[in-house]
């Protein structure tokens, strides 16, 4: 059992007594360093890889679609199963969910799918949760990863009911991330599925982009320490509390959280608002914060709780407490990440002058916050060379990115280079280049 570290850190160090006040507090739930020991238990991960082989897919998204698989095959090891699901209209298991003792031979069945007719979707997604729950166990990682190019346009379409199918499958112990390719695809249904389905969303611009995510969501589910990860917070009475990343709710009052993995961390903005009771120098009590998870081998619960107290202050003294720097640009990320969801609407509906009024507020909200500030400036470049399809695209799986990313434990806002589960990339639609070996100490 791993254990987390809790951190609660406020954007000032005080409560105004002046009323009503309104408090904006960061929770930190950070996870270990992989251990060294090379005998520690590793959790079985089953996976079923679903490709769309539509007619849209031919050539060359089909060949790298088919790498991709190929290399999630080459990179388990014999207690992880793996399930292959190829669709068009129709739906062809290529095989159901066991170990991978015949690699070569999985491998040229993949790399000879041809593509075909129109996308059921559903059909595809459907028969690799099959696939999984056959094979699932409380003590196993089981995941479906869903690629697809296009609309679905067979079977069932509805985007809502593909959601909240995901949803169920995911409160049986199957979770989904999906993988768009191009600019085709539904990126909205795509997005809504993974959150439902408690999985991570990507895509890529052009097919050989497309290795990037599918390596970064295997590196993520083998150093996986804490699932089912949520917090909540009691607050006293005469305190309202908004969640500010927009976290689904997994019970009245509690919030769930990526799952965490070997160093990294997940984060929640909470904004606390009502009126203070309390007098200048008395302690000011705000209720009492909790994480709970279940670790990968399907073991009960385990939680961490601290109550949170603050200093109250005069509002003179309190105007010129400092901010603490992480704080602040976590509050100017998450809006970022508004404004980047609200672009992708407006970017939907063609209105390009809203657009660029978005565009003009995150620019200055990312002034001082280097990897925001890469981001908008990818996003600008998008508007001007009138690339619309991946800019609304972009918007959105940025907005994803801005509000439910791990970070490192320590994060460097200057280097987007970390594990690959937790580094920033300015282009969700490309793939990063590899982080560049340190020089060498001189003799």
């Amino acid at each position: 059992m791993a254990n987390l570290n809790l951190i609660i850190r406020p954007l000032r160090q005080g409560v105004s007594a002046s009323n009503p006040c309104e408090i904006h507090v960061l929770v930190r739930v950070q996870a270990p360093e992989r251990p060294a020991d090379q005998n520690q238990v590793h959790t079985p991960l089953h996976l079923a890889v679903v490709l769309d082989r539509s007619g849209s897919m031919s050539g060359r998204p089909l060949l790298e679609a088919c790498r991709c698989a190929s290399a999630i095959a080459a990179r388990l090891v014999a207690e992880d199963q793996l399930a292959v699901i190829a669709y068009d209209n129709r739906v062809t298991v290529l095989r159901p969910c066991l170990p991978v003792t015949d690699l070569s031979a999985l491998q040229h069945r993949i790399q000879s799918l041809h593509s075909g007719g129109t996308t059921n979707l559903h059909g595809g997604w459907a028969a690799g949760v099959e696939a999984l729950r056959k094979a699932h166990r409380p003590d196993v990682i089981s995941r479906v990863l869903l690629l697809s190019d296009g609309a679905a346009n067979e079977g069932i379409t509805d985007p809502e009911t593909l959601s909240t199918a995901a949803r169920a499958a995911a409160g049986e112990g199957i979770s989904t991330s999906t993988y768009g390719l191009g600019k085709e695809f539904e990126e909205r249904l795509m997005t809504s599925m993974a959150k439902s389905g408690a999985g991570r969303s990507y895509y890529g611009d052009l097919a050989e982009d497309l290795m990037d995510p599918f390596g970064e969501e295997f590196d993520l589910l083998s150093n996986l320490v804490a699932r089912k990860l949520t917090i909540s917070w009691e607050t006293p009475k005469g305190w309202t509390l908004t969640q500010v990343n927009g976290y689904a709710l997994s019970a009245p009052g509690q919030w769930s959280l990526p799952d965490l993995a070997y160093q990294s961390e997940a984060w929640a903005l909470f904004r606390l608002q009502g009126l203070n009771s309390s007098l200048p120098g008395e302690e000011s009590d705000l209720g009492r914060i909790k994480v709970a998870w279940q670790d990968t081998q399907g073991n009960a619960l385990q939680s961490l709780s601290r109550s949170f107290t603050l200093p109250t202050v005069t509002e003179e003294a309190f105007g010129s407490l400092p901010k603490e720097p992480m704080v602040a640009n976590r509050i100017s990320e998450l809006r970022i990440g508004e404004l980047q969801e609200l672009a992708h609407l407006a970017a939907y509906a063609n209105d390009w002058d809203l657009v660029r009024i978005y565009l003009d507020e995150m620019k200055a909200l990312a002034a001082d916050h280097p990897w925001s500030k890469g981001v908008v400036a990818e996003l600008s470049a998008l508007m001007k060379n009138r690339e619309f399809g991946s800019l609304r695209k972009e918007f959105l799986y940025q907005s994803v990115s801005s509000t439910s990313r791990l970070t490192d434990i320590e994060e460097n806002l200057l280097d987007p280079f970390g594990t690959s589960y937790t580094r920033r990339k300015p282009r969700q639609g490309k793939a990063l280049p590899p982080d560049p070996k340190p020089p060498k100490d001189k003799p």
